[in-house]
């Protein structure tokens, strides 16, 4: 059964600076826990092929833009994945909060194995945790930035 984990963060740069960072796949490295990532397009219809770090293992995955509104939303949906659980589809939304940005991410996640399955409620029950530095992480790569 699928759930959803959602959290975001705050950062101090323009709506229009995040975007630029998290638009470029060349940054996601820094934030992303993300290997061997690859873009093919760009926009809707894009897609991402890279390893995705959980714990001690790499799982490969392939996700495809389904929605792309500079500089305010990117979605997704998930193509495939060799980890427990898929991201089976997702979003970054970016809002202007005083001179600053709101980032949130939101994530559909549905067990891929049976061993998904064992672990879905342990998944269901950290919630946003479930996105451990991610948010963080991006705020300090956005902001480290020279303006």
């Amino acid at each position: 059964m699928a759930f959803t984990a959602r959290t975001g963060i705050t950062i101090d740069r323009p709506v229009e600076e995040v975007w630029a960072y998290i638009d470029d796949p060349s940054h996601d490295v820094y934030w992303r826990p993300v290997k061997n990532l690859k873009r093919t397009g760009s926009g809707v219809g894009a897609r991402y092929e890279g390893v995705v770090g959980v714990g001690p293992k790499d799982y490969p995955y392939v996700s495809e833009i389904t929605h792309y509104e500079p500089p305010t939303r990117l979605a997704w949906k998930g193509i495939s994945s060799a980890g427990w659980m898929i991201g089976s589809e997702g979003s970054y939304t970016l809002e202007q909060v005083g001179g600053g940005t709101r980032w949130t991410i939101e994530l559909k996640l549905e067990p891929n194995t049976f061993l998904g399955r064992v672990v879905e409620p342990l998944g269901r029950a950290m919630g946003s945790r479930a996105f451990g530095s991610v948010p963080k992480r991006l705020k300090e790569a956005v902001e480290r930035q020279p303006r």
